[in-house]
């Protein structure tokens, strides 16, 4: 079964984008990277098999028989991945989870000596049994453009292909929300004409963040799979702190 489902809508999170951008500067020139888009765009790479770091892909091309092709992603060994997630929080855990690598899992990354995109030519190997010469060729990099799908879907995969074990992907495992659903009447959800001090209470003060956000779900913009939750929660715990100064600021002139 040939996939058809791949790259319609761009990545959809931040580590996406980032495998997209990897991808394109793979110095083997502009024609053969577009000649793989093309290959992903037309259905012909196969379902991928991934078995611990090694991923096997079939291309159709001009032949009758699709080409084989076989990805071997070098393992980060133990000791470093242990580091890593010993120097980051569960916040930043759960942000990967979601395909956000932020400054303090970079930063232990860095510490740890952990590349999660691996080496082009040194930490991942690429063979195909066409007879191009030159490697990547067109079909490993076509593969390679749907595995980065695959990995905007689950970022721990990503872990899963350079080392990490069983242990330190379920430490990754996002929290089941338990926000209160969405209303269908925005004074409900809201909770207009309710006194002062329920709404600082509810939305100020351990009510559930960005609950409108978390369930949008990913949007398009631009043709690109955007998560709002990810997007805008810089914003959403700015905006509640500014607030939480300015109504100390109005209780301190209250008191006067």
């Amino acid at each position: 079964m040939r996939n058809r489902d791949h790259e319609e809508l761009g990545p959809a999170t931040a580590l996406g984008r980032e495998w997209v951008e990897w991808l394109s500067e793979y110095p083997v020139g502009a024609e053969r990277l577009a000649r793989s888009l093309t290959y992903v765009k037309d259905g012909a790479v196969d379902e991928l098999k991934i078995d611990g770091g090694t991923v096997e892909g079939k291309v159709w091309g001009s032949q009758p028989a699709p080409y084989q092709v076989v990805l071997q992603f070098s393992p980060v060994d133990k000791m470093q991945w242990d580091l890593v997630w010993s120097l980051v929080n569960k916040e930043a855990m759960r942000d990967f989870s979601k395909g956000l690598v932020g400054h303090g899992l970079r930063s232990a990354m860095a510490v740890a000596e952990v590349n999660l995109l691996p080496d082009r030519y040194k930490e991942i190997r690429l063979a195909c049994s066409c007879p191009d010469w030159m490697r990547p060729c067109k079909h490993a990099l076509a593969v390679l453009r749907v595995l980065g799908t695959e990995v905007d879907r689950e970022p721990m995969l990503l872990v899963r292909l350079r080392g990490g074990g069983p242990q330190e992907v379920s430490e990754l495992e996002p929290e089941v929300e338990t926000g209160e659903a969405l209303r269908a009447e925005a004074g409900s959800f809201w909770g207009l004409d309710k006194e002062w001090g329920s709404f600082e209470e509810k939305l100020l003060a351990g009510g559930p963040e960005a609950r409108l956000l978390k369930r949008l779900g990913p949007v398009a913009v631009y043709g690109v799979r955007m998560d709002p939750d990810a997007m805008f929660k810089p914003v959403y715990e700015g905006v509640a702190a500014e607030a939480k100064v300015m109504i100390e600021g109005i209780r301190k002139k209250i008191k006067k």
